[in-house]
């Protein structure tokens, strides 16, 4: 409101459309929050009791190969030797056992190989890799 030539004020001649904007920013979200809720319990569903899904193996064998090059399971650290071992312990259990190996991204190619190459001769039929997970 500032002052004219002649020293009157001049009143504003716009509209301060910001507290409206407000205003139908929370109305929108209210209306978003209760939507949801008024339509979760409109469609009667009655969703399915979940067993052991078919075609997901029994077990799977989760190997990790670490920052330095060694080799985890559930954390613990082996030996090429040892985690051979141990995956032919688990084949025999389980013949179709999947491994899932991840490993460090700071980690030289070769060692993730000799990890799919111990899988495969330990008797392991599918391996996959995994990608969200971080090996710590």
């Amino acid at each position: 409101m500032g002052a004219t030539s002649g020293g009157r004020r001049r009143g504003v001649n716009d509209i301060n459309v910001t507290p409206f904007v407000d205003v139908v920013l929370v109305l929108l979200v209210i209306f978003m929050v209760t939507a949801t809720l008024i339509v979760r319990g409109a469609i009667p569903i009655k969703l399915p009791e979940a067993g052991k899904a078919d075609g997901l193996p029994a077990t799977m064998l989760v190997l990790g190969v670490d920052k330095d090059g060694g080799f985890l399971v559930k954390g613990v650290a082996y030996t090429d030797e040892e985690l051979g071992a141990f995956i032919e312990e688990t084949v025999t259990k389980d013949p179709e056992v999947v491994a899932v190996i991840s490993g460090d991204k700071r980690v030289p190619y070769g060692r993730v190989m000799t990890l799919i190459d111990l899988c495969q001769r330990s008797g392991v039929k599918e391996i996959t890799a995994e990608i969200v997970r971080k090996v710590q």
